[in-house]
């Protein structure tokens, strides 16, 4: 993948208004040097030579994913944290693309195992269960795994009685098998609206309070988009459009 692919790449995974994708990668290939500082030279040799002048500021001890995020965004000028997320799972992305498989595992070799939960399910490295539901687990700001395993059954399975057949299909096979196994395909295509979707969400995994039922749902949805885009994208189409807009952060 040379510069401009990567570049297209990224402002596509962007919000759009976003007018600084090439800043956006530069912090995230400087970000991923000071924290794997031991591979950052062999990383930088992988990548086009726009990105090979990126220098980490010095070396130091990995970074948690959320001090990483931070410190793309604190780099890249990105105006709030929600932002640098964005800008840096959008970045880690695509560089992880345009790595070949085996410097991406020496990368990820130098860095905490929850890096990996970044990576598109493309990338061969982040195609598990627990990588997915600690994804979850994270964005809903949940205590344990079992607490994930339940929202995001409850999402799927109210999804999966709400849009066809077909389509659960797709979507189950771009999942990983354990999370896949979690749609309920005993009934599909009802119609229903946005009160009783979350209702039964909320029913479904045990909690009261409307608005954090409505973050959990976005934030189960959110990472089903990274995993698998196209078919959630798809899947999004056939739910109520308030609950596709919420799920899209619109």
């Amino acid at each position: 993948m040379d510069y401009e692919e990567m570049i297209n790449t990224l402002q596509r995974r962007l919000e759009p208004g976003v007018t600084h994708p090439d800043t956006v990668l530069a912090a995230t290939v400087q970000a991923l040097g000071e924290s794997a500082w031991n591979v950052a030279a062999e990383l930088r040799a992988h990548l086009p030579r726009q990105l090979q002048e990126v220098q980490p500021a010095g070396p130091g001890d990995p970074l948690s994913v959320d001090a990483f995020l931070d410190r793309i965004g604190q780099l890249s000028g990105a105006p709030d944290s929600e932002r640098a997320q964005e800008y840096g799972r959008a970045g880690l992305a695509v560089v992880g693309r345009a790595l070949p498989s085996v410097q991406l595992r020496r990368l990820l070799h130098e860095l905490p195992d929850d890096y990996a939960t970044l990576l598109p399910s493309d990338s061969g490295l982040s195609t598990t269960a627990d990588t997915m539901l600690a994804e979850v687990r994270r964005r809903a700001a949940l205590d344990d795994t079992e607490q994930a395993r339940q929202l995001t059954h409850a999402v799927l399975g109210v999804t999966a009685q709400a849009v066809s057949r077909g389509e659960v299909d797709r979507l189950t096979g771009a999942l990983p098998p354990e999370i896949g196994a979690l749609l309920d395909t005993r009934e599909f295509a009802q119609h229903t609206d946005t009160d009783r979707f979350l209702a039964e969400i909320a029913r479904r995994s045990d909690v009261t309070d409307p608005n954090v039922v409505r973050d959990h749902t976005g934030a189960v949805f959110n990472v089903l988009g990274e995993w698998a885009p196209e078919e959630t994208a798809d899947t999004l189409d056939q739910l109520p459009k308030p609950v596709a807009a919420l799920a899209r952060g619109r």
